[in-house]
């Protein structure tokens, strides 16, 4: 909460019930995208399900300088893939973090939530790509 670019994401989390079952004590670590991201797996996939969201979620609160020495485990049991590339941090095919360039925010990372730490992310992370 408190970032703009989230919305579709909460929305999404609480009409799905992903949300629910991540509110209790944790932690988790989300790669949450952003409303464009979420706009754009919609338009070429459909609507999106609870196992898609979930599989954006990871046990733990893993910070952004631990992503690439950690198991990203999701919480539909699949795994992420990091790797580094163009001196940037990948999970599957998504930049984390991304730095943008003028007027535009850098996305943000290791934002402290209640019970874990959000990492906006500029691509859905796609189960059925994994």
């Amino acid at each position: 909460k408190g970032y703009d670019n989230f919305g579709l994401f909460s929305q999404r989390l609480a009409s799905t019930g992903v949300g629910a079952a991540i509110s209790g004590p944790g932690p988790y670590t989300v790669f949450a995208p952003t409303d464009t991201a979420i706009e754009a797996y919609e338009k070429a996939k459909g609507p999106v399900t609870g196992d898609a969201l979930a599989y954006c979620i990871v046990n733990g609160a893993i910070p952004s300088s631990a992503i690439g020495t950690t198991p990203l485990q999701s919480l539909t049991g699949q795994a992420l893939t990091y790797s580094r590339k163009f001196r940037k941090d990948f999970v599957n095919d998504a930049i984390v973090g991304e730095k943008t360039f003028g007027q535009y925010s850098d996305f943000p990372t290791d934002v402290a939530c209640d019970n874990g730490l959000i990492h906006a992310v500029g691509i859905f992370l796609d189960p059925s790509s994994a």
